[in-house]
């Protein structure tokens, strides 16, 4: 079908406002924190295969997970057994492609007359549905069954309403049936309403228009993506990365391995020499691991180009079966964030390699999240305090890195401390900076930052992170930032360093300290400007003595004021270029 531009570019933003409206919607009638505070969810739009043509939220990679979503609905619902109304969830896997147990997807078809174009979809996660600990994703886990709940797909709600049944089934499993509740019923709505705007658009626009456009959207990103890319040398380029360990055999880490190869104007990514698949919780689905490296494809190739599944088509991926990113059932994948976030890293290192104008040094690593169950909240029902671990972004070449971002996910804030602190049971002693935490260079990575909590109440301690032990690089002769690291402050007992998958018995009066890394330098340190050192010292993010060590600038302070030693600073510096 022929569209003329206008009408064209008009409908795609307009599926683009459809996709955020019902990210807003979702946010909105969210009742956890996790959701409506971090906003770890995403809203979506797809056409009749499955394949996102528009997304919306905190966690753009849920995109590329859409497709094998709707297909594991239709395996059990086809499409002649959909009716308007419909909406069906699943949080199961290894059946809907949600990135681990807790994700919940929820989609229902879109009819236009007696005819389904297309999908409205969101996935979010929940803080709590069962499992080992509370908040559900626990460090002992071993299979699948030890991360929750696991729903298959489910018609949950038809024009009649919730089916109570299920609904009943689902809070029974959950430590906090009604926040569950509310976050499930605030989901499907989100959806529908993304049903509504669409349906409505085909009746303003003609059903055949906004399907043409449908398609016309996903291929024109995948010329675009070919087109960027065909600019670039062949070539091809590795990159490897760490985790701590598996989280059971605590003595050896587990490897990332990645290599790019760039031809004409496709991308080939190649995960041979990945470490085997995990015991523990620290496997990623295979299609997760695809859609963190398209995203980190897209952060180099061009950042402004629409997230949807033709930037999938222009991507070529090598992955071995039965290893840490092709895990096979029942493998847990639970702490599946973190590995993800490095295979993230590892593609933008390696195509940063392909094309060191592109290069963009990798963030912090320590990320995951952390979570408290309390036996009763400031209301006195059970609560889970569930926190997503924020980092800090790499440098660029022109840019120093991004303060407390979230890697990947880097449109879901933390949560405010006034709701933690109104919520539960639970005071944040201290939030701020981390001095001398990001990597340094002629463009310093952003700054890590220390939060500090003690609880009031007795409660349980998940902690679901990783790279405590190894950690992130700098890119160009840029320097690796600080790692990250959780304390446990006992109220009437000595400190304990707690590793990266941990889980403690917490008393009121003890604390529990999280520092957390910055970014990746890039470029050598010694070519960052003498002013630029300056106001990084002034503002805290750099001491005198990293001034000194690592950057060459002699710094002295006298009072507020911070004076240099030129002579100093220009031997140091000249003997570091030489």
């Amino acid at each position: 079908m022929n569209l003329d531009p206008i009408t064209n570019e008009v409908v795609r933003n307009r599926m683009r406002e459809v996709a955020a409206v019902m990210a807003h919607a979702l946010y909105h009638t969210g009742y956890s924190p996790i959701l409506r505070e971090s906003q770890d969810g995403a809203a979506g739009l797809t056409d009749i295969n499955g394949h996102g043509v528009a997304v919306g939220g905190g966690v753009p990679f849920h995109c590329f997970l859409y497709s094998t979503s709707i297909a594991g609905i239709l395996e059990r619902y086809p499409l002649h057994t959909m009716r308007e109304g419909d909406a069906f969830l699943s949080n199961d896997p290894y059946k809907v492609a949600n990135s681990h147990v807790p994700d919940t997807v929820v989609a229902a078809p879109v009819f236009h007359r007696d005819r389904i174009i297309g999908f409205a979809i969101t996935m979010a996660h929940k803080a709590d549905v069962g499992g080992l600990v509370p908040g559900s994703s626990g460090a002992a886990a071993r299979e699948i069954f030890h991360d929750g709940l696991l729903i298959p797909p489910v018609r949950y709600w038809t024009r009649d309403g919730v089916a109570s049944e299920v609904e009943a089934l689902v809070c029974n499993n959950s430590r906090v049936p009604e926040e569950i509740a509310g976050d499930i019923r605030g989901q499907v709505g989100a959806t529908l309403l993304g049903t509504t705007k669409l349906r409505e658009l085909c009746d303003e626009y003609g059903v055949d228009t906004v399907t043409a456009v449908m398609g016309q959207l996903i291929e024109s990103t995948a010329d675009r993506f070919r087109r960027e890319l065909a600019a670039w040398p062949d070539g091809a380029a590795g990159a490897e990365g760490r985790l701590d360990h598996d989280g059971v055999d605590k003595t050896s880490p587990v490897v990332i391995r990645v290599r790019a190869t760039k031809t004409g104007d496709r991308l080939q990514i190649d995960f041979t020499g990945t470490s085997i698949q995990a015991r523990g919780p620290v496997n990623a689905l295979q299609v997760t691991a695809q859609a963190a490296s398209l995203i980190a494809a897209v952060a180099v190739i061009d950042p402004t180009m629409p997230i949807n599944w033709g930037v999938r088509q222009a991507v070529d991926f090598v992955m071995p079966p039965g290893t840490l990113v092709t895990p096979k059932f029942p493998a847990t994948i639970n702490n599946y964030f973190p590995t993800v976030h490095l295979v993230y890293n590892c593609v933008l290192t390696a195509l940063g390699k392909l094309n060191p104008k592109r290069a963009t040094a990798p963030s912090g690593l320590g990320s995951g999240a952390m979570a408290i169950g309390y036996t009763r909240d400031r209301t006195g029902k059970p609560a889970v305090q569930y926190e997503l671990m924020k980092l800090a972004l790499g440098a660029s070449q022109h840019h120093d890195g991004v303060t407390i971002g979230g890697p990947m996910h880097i449109f879901t804030p933390g949560t405010p401390i006034e709701i933690l602190e109104s919520e539960y049971p639970v005071t944040v002693k201290t939030f701020g900076l981390s001095l001398d935490s990001a990597g340094a260079g002629r463009r310093r990575g952003g700054v890590g930052y220390v939060r500090e909590y003690e609880v009031l109440d007795n409660c349980i301690l998940t902690v679901r992170c990783t790279n405590y032990r190894e950690g992130s690089w700098g890119v160009l002769g840029g320097s690796a930032p600080r790692r990250s690291q959780a304390t446990f402050l006992p109220r009437d007992a000595d400190k304990l360093l707690l590793d990266c998958l941990d889980t403690q018995q917490m008393r009121p009066g003890d604390r529990v300290r999280f520092e957390q890394s910055g970014g990746g330098g890039y470029g050598p340190p010694h070519e960052r400007s003498v002013a630029e050192v300056v106001d990084d010292v002034r503002s805290g993010y750099v001491s005198l003595k990293e001034a000194r060590d690592i950057y060459g600038v002699y710094l002295t302070a006298e009072g507020d004021r911070l004076s240099c030693d030129e002579v100093a600073t220009h031997a140091a510096r000249s003997g570091a270029k030489a």
